[in-house]
């Protein structure tokens, strides 16, 4: 039986949660099975390019979008301004679009790993058996899909719930989703952490520093956290400059800085949180429901607890026991000190959490939610 051709188009291979996502799927499916591609957008990279490597250990195909470029002449400048104000279309200038639709052919499917990937101009067959992977949500960007066509049909896999979708994908007048969530490989049987009831208390946020990614909320509470544990460190882990993203301003205005340290990127972030352990770790959360994004389902295989500031304007679910939620600042500081001064709450919190990302996390326990829905694609009219 022919392997199942896949293309994943990714934008670079850095360590960052798309290209994350992309490395757990591609350790987790069956090679006997599928035959896996990766075309890679950038085509120069600040970071380093983790990933690539990696990818290649597995067997996998790389592609450049080298070969897809072309010269961006004066021609296509004025055809992308009469694109723009015809259609209010931001014109594709550097890349062939026929030889493009043409080489994506050769493939059963596409998987477009982030909205931000996808490729406005492909035909109506390249487009049928195509699988956008939403990376992001309108709690980041209200204009997040506004280069999309929403008279198109779409093929969408996300982690929002049906609830959600209907206020996540309003302007799309014709969609099917398929609900995913982030998947991982599980490092440990056993939880790591266990509570310590250490001189001075760390809390410990891992975040790519980013506008996307606003931490204001949680300056604000660490201050009045520090009325209750002046022994208290907030240290911050990920790429970015805090200066140019303006978190010193906060900072300072907040008096503060003294007690906040930005420490960087971390090659291994489970190996940071386990030997320098944590006592407690704040996190992005979306909807009274899961820590949005990968580092915190990371923190919680390590056992290390996790509190959720919630970035939904209006949280629809009601409040989660396993991933406590919040948008109030005063009931945020109470859990947080609760956790870092109560060893049978944190413990209790710790384990729930743990035994959570084992059950309904692990990849290799629920890679079939994702070939489930390849068979359906692929079983679609074309």
């Amino acid at each position: 039986m022919d392997k199942i051709k896949l293309l994943f188009v990714v934008q670079g291979f850095a360590r960052a949660g798309a290209e994350r996502y992309m490395y757990e799927i591609d350790s987790a499916l069956d090679k006997k099975k599928y035959d896996v591609t990766i075309l890679c957008l950038e085509i120069k990279s600040k970071f380093k390019q983790y990933y690539k490597d990696e990818h290649l250990k597995l067997g996998t195909k790389v592609v450049s979008m080298h070969s897809f470029l072309v010269t961006y002449t004066i021609f296509r400048r004025i055809k992308s301004k009469i694109s723009k104000f015809l259609f209010n279309k931001k014109y594709v200038s550097n890349v062939d679009t026929k030889i493009f639709n043409n080489f994506l052919i050769n493939y059963d499917l596409i998987n477009w790993m982030g909205e931000y990937t996808y490729f406005h101009y492909l035909n109506d067959i390249n487009n049928n058996k195509s699988l956008i992977f939403i990376m992001s949500g309108k709690f980041q960007n209200q204009q997040l899909y506004k280069d999309f066509d929403f008279d198109r049909h779409y093929n969408i896999v996300s982690c929002f719930n049906d609830n959600e979708c209907s206020s996540e994908y309003s302007e799309f007048k014709s969609y099917t989703h398929s609900q995913i969530p982030l998947l991982l490989k599980i490092p440990f049987t056993e939880k790591k952490w266990v509570y310590k009831d250490s001189d001075t208390k760390k809390v410990a946020i891992f975040t790519r520093l980013s506008k996307y990614k606003p931490l204001d909320p949680f300056f604000y509470s660490f201050q009045l956290l520090l009325d209750k544990i002046p022994n208290c460190e907030l240290h911050v882990f990920g790429n970015g400059d805090p200066e140019v993203e303006g978190m010193n301003r906060y900072l300072k205005n907040l008096g503060i800085e003294k007690k906040v340290f930005f420490r960087g990127h971390q090659e291994n972030m489970i190996e940071t949180i386990v030997n320098e352990h944590v006592d407690l770790s704040w996190f992005q959360g979306y909807n009274n429901d899961r820590p949005a994004g990968f580092a915190g389902l990371d923190v919680c295989t390590t056992g290390t607890p996790l509190l959720c500031w919630d970035f939904m304007d209006y949280p629809i679910n009601s409040f989660n026991e396993v991933y406590p939620h919040y948008k109030s600042l005063t009931q945020f500081v109470n859990k947080s000190y609760e956790i870092l001064t109560n060893g049978a709450s944190a413990e209790n919190l710790s384990l729930l959490q743990f035994n959570d990302v084992c059950l309904s996390r692990d990849i290799e326990k629920h890679i079939h939610l994702l070939e489930n829905v390849f068979t359906h694609v692929l079983s679609l009219p074309k």
